[in-house]
């Protein structure tokens, strides 16, 4: 057998000599460039390279000469021989353009001690002078050219670990929910001889290698040949697993993976850290070899040409023995090939015989494949027969199929036939499927003909659809066209659809421009669109401003009939009883202080007390309005309404017909919008009656605390928490029909028993650091996985051994305490999120 060689990883062969004329650059057995000497005619030039022993390689890359890139050979050929003395032609190329980058070939793996580069060197230097140049001569193994994977983990775990000779990493499929067909792709370049396969697994108790694979082949990418299958592989840590057969030819090799490893959580990875591919080169070119061994027989344990299958198995890629059980006979009591059925059976994976009476010839009263329909009969799972008078040709007296309809008649149920006149060509004069329109003519139910006068192009002199008015005509029923000098622009010369006025000018029929001098802000020196009096001038023409000191004080003084007060006297002098009326109200919205005009009275304080203040031996102020008794506003941080008791309440609230008290909420008619903040409790609360909490969020229906819980777990709403460690966290549950499960992540509920949130400012804040708030009763929607079985509605379910989901309670692995919640929903397979009952016990 000859010595197997690696090829799936790049490796460079050095030389132990070189031989060539004119100047080569060598360093450590490589070749980094070469020039020939100048040439007086185009000459045949040998470049011969020796290994120190016979060395195996599949591909040869020659970069240009970096000094001379135009000087690369055009025609030549490489050689390879295994004494010096004879030499056998591999490669051979005319007219050659090697294009920017190096040139590089692909071939099968061969074996040599000797190389040759014979070429023309045919390059034109000047008139009568010729050369040819080239950069560095590698031979190698090309290793795997390029790898194609169905998906990626990440930046670490990628496709190119596979070759890269590193431990740490490798490629690793993505992480999935369910199981998925995963598979790599790797070109070695060219065809080769491959005999072994060998696979690294990772260094870890969990290696993830899958358990069910199998590896193909092609020579063009295109047909796919089968090679090796494995099903429920098992491995160990950093483990090289090998899988040979005899030389095959091939280019592209495909893992495809069936079945990935499982996590914990229950997901399905592949990842493998390390290939190698193994091939030999011909047989012809071992020494003293002259043709193939003898290929051997096979068997069921050893492959030769084949694989022979055991009695029975149905493996792929193993051939079947002629003294297989499946080859014989079959009946209706044992099976061959085929199970047969008894005469009439149904039962699902057996052949029907020839002579069951399923098949006999079907009559109108006993059926055979089908049963047979009497005439006209219309009874479901019958058959229509041939003769039967609905298949006759159908006549505008007897119905076949259809019945036809007499020339122009419109009766609902039958068919128009092709003579009728309805569709023949209509015309001015006789319809058909419509009735044409003479030129010009306005008659209802007509069809206007392409060449009317009315569809044709309009113009100024002649009407179409319209007709365009001339420049400037005012003419009705006339179309404006686009380029009319009134749609132009206007100017103070020339006008548009308006003529601009000059500044200042007040001629009739011409738009200010706001420009003019007369839209200027006004002042007493400058006038704009008015002209500003000076404080107490009487000019004419002039606008009284707003400071005027004669509009502070306009009252006419009036004679008294009683002794005036002091200007300044003590306010409890006056007796009597104080009315005020009027018809105020100026307006105003939002939180802003009521204006003075809203009211007849008006209290203003300056200082730190009241501006109103009322005192009465029973009610200290009463009120009465409309729209409401009391408005009170804070525009600070201050209360819109304070109440305070010695003895009682500091409130009370009543109402004949709806609610004593609302809390929060908008009033459209104010400006006044609240909060997301609507009742405040400090202390005790006593509720004498029912309490009801209205469907206004996803959460009404649940009651829920904040837990602590461990940080490393990711959360989302609808994962289920179990009690952690000592029972100071919670995290995600990972036990199948834990009871330790406590209750379900939601994003909010509708009573929550321990909100750490204690001030005003905290209660719009995000959730507590490192907490978590889950329903512990109520109705949610909650993580499911229906793997092994449906989740109807009403069954009971219990943690799964998925993280953080519920799945279907298997009665015979019950335990008391384990049932998470009631299903109120359906999960048919897979994973979602479903609404479920959360129960105890």
């Amino acid at each position: 057998m000859s010595r197997q060689v690696r090829i799936s990883h790049p490796e460079l062969l050095v030389f132990s000599a070189w031989s060539a004329p004119g100047q080569t650059t060598e360093s450590a057995g490589r070749v980094l460039s070469w020039v020939s000497e100048p040439l007086e005619i185009p000459t045949l030039v040998a470049c011969m390279a020796s290994f120190d022993d016979q060395r195996c390689f599949n591909s040869i890359q020659i970069d240009r000469n970096k000094d001379h890139p135009e000087a690369f050979p055009g025609t030549f050929r490489f050689e390879i021989s295994q004494d010096g003395r004879i030499w056998e032609p591999i490669l051979q190329e005319s007219n050659y353009d090697a294009g920017p980058g190096a040139a590089v070939w692909h071939f099968p793996l061969l074996r040599a001690r000797f190389l040759k580069f014979l070429f023309l060197a045919d390059h034109v230097i000047s008139r009568g002078t010729y050369s040819a140049a080239f950069g560095e001569f590698r031979t190698m193994i090309s290793g795997i050219v390029d790898i194609e994977v169905t998906s990626e983990l990440d930046r670490l775990w990628v496709r190119e670990n596979l070759i890269d000779q590193r431990p740490e990493y490798g490629w690793s499929s993505s992480l999935r929910t369910k199981r998925e067909e995963e598979s790599i792709v790797l070109d070695l370049g060219s065809i080769n001889r491959v005999s072994e396969i060998r696979v690294l697994t990772k260094n870890d108790p969990e290696t993830f290698f899958p358990e069910v694979f199998h590896f193909s082949y092609s020579e063009d990418n295109i047909a796919w040949h089968h090679l090796i299958e494995e099903n429920g592989f098992l491995s160990e840590p950093a483990t090289w697993y090998s899988w040979r057969f005899i030389p095959t030819n091939m280019r592209f090799f495909k893992v495809t993976i069936d079945e990935g490893a499982r996590t914990r959580e229950g997901k399905y990875i592949s990842q493998i850290i390390e290939m190698e591919f193994y091939a030999s080169p011909d047989l012809l070119d071992e020494p003293g070899r002259s043709s193939a061994p003898a290929v051997t027989h096979a068997s069921v344990l050893r492959s030769g040409i084949v694989r022979l299958a055991m009695d029975g198995e149905s493996r792929e890629g193993v051939v079947v023995q002629g003294s297989d059980r499946r080859l014989r006979e079959a009946t209706t009591e044992t099976p061959g090939i085929v199970e047969l059925a008894s005469d009439g059976e149904e039962r699902t994976g057996v052949v029907v015989q020839g002579h069951d009476r399923r098949l006999r010839l079907a009559s109108e009263d006993l059926p055979g494949i089908v049963r047979l329909a009497r005439d006209g009969e219309e009874r479901a799972g019958h058959a229509v027969q041939g003769s039967d008078s609905r298949l006759r040709y159908s006549t505008e007296q007897t119905a076949g199929l259809v019945e036809l309809a007499s020339d122009g008649e419109s009766r609902a149920g039958v068919a128009v036939q092709g003579s009728d006149r309805r569709l023949k060509n209509a015309t001015v004069e006789m319809p058909g499927i419509v009735r044409l329109a003479a030129n010009g003519s306005v008659e209802p139910n007509l069809c206007v003909q392409g060449d009317d006068h009315r569809l044709r192009l309009a113009t100024s002199e002649y009407q179409g659809i319209v007709r365009f008015a001339r420049h400037a005509e005012e003419a009705a029923e006339t179309a404006v066209q686009g380029s009319d000098p009134r749609l132009r622009p206007a100017t103070t010369e020339t006008s548009g659809i308006v003529e601009l006025a000059r500044d200042g000018e007040d001629r009739a029929g011409v738009v200010v421009q706001g420009n003019d001098r007369r839209l200027a802000p006004a002042s007493e020196t400058r006038a704009g669109i008015v002209e500003l009096a000076a404080h107490g001038s009487v000019l004419p023409e002039r606008a009284v401003q707003g400071d005027d000191p004669r509009l502070s004080d306009p009252r006419i003084p009036l004679p008294h009939e009683h002794d005036y007060a002091p200007k300044e006297h003590d306010f409890s002098s006056h007796t009597g009883y104080l009315k005020l009326s009027g018809e105020l109200g100026e307006p105003y919205r939002a939180l802003v202080d009521p204006p003075i005009g809203h009211a007849p009275i008006a209290g203003i304080n300056s200082g730190g007390g009241a501006g109103i203040v009322a005192r009465g031996a029973r009610d200290g102020l009463a009120a009465s309005g409309g729209a409401a008794g009391v408005v009170g506003y804070s525009p600070g941080r201050g209360s819109g309404v304070v109440g305070a008791g010695k003895e009682g309440p500091g409130g009370r609230f009543f109402s004949e017909r709806s609610f004593g008290l609302v809390a929060g909420g908008s009033d459209g008619e104010r400006g006044l919008k609240g909060s997301e903040l609507a009742f405040r409790a400090i202390g005790n609360s006593l509720f004498q009656g029912p309490v009801r909490l209205t469907e206004q969020s996803e959460g009404s229906g649940v009651i829920a605390l904040y837990f602590p819980v461990e940080s490393r777990d990711v959360l989302s709403p609808g994962d289920l928490m179990a009690v952690a460690g000592k029972g100071d966290r919670l995290h995600k549950s990972r036990d199948y029909a834990s009871p330790a499960a406590v209750g379900v992540v939601v994003r909010e509920a509708g009573l929550v028993l321990n909100d750490p949130q204690s001030s005003e400012d905290a209660a719009l804040s995000e959730k507590p650091e490192g907490q978590e708030l889950v329903a512990v009763a109520g109705v949610v929607q909650v993580q499911a996985v229906a793997e092994k079985k449906p989740i109807q509605a009403g069954d009971l379910l219990v943690a799964s051994i998925r993280t953080g989901c519920v799945e279907k309670l298997d009665e015979a692995r019950y335990r008391p305490g384990s049932i998470v919640a009631r299903s109120l929903g359906e999960l048919k397979s897979g994973t979602g999120l479903i609404r479920a009952q959360l129960l105890t016990g």
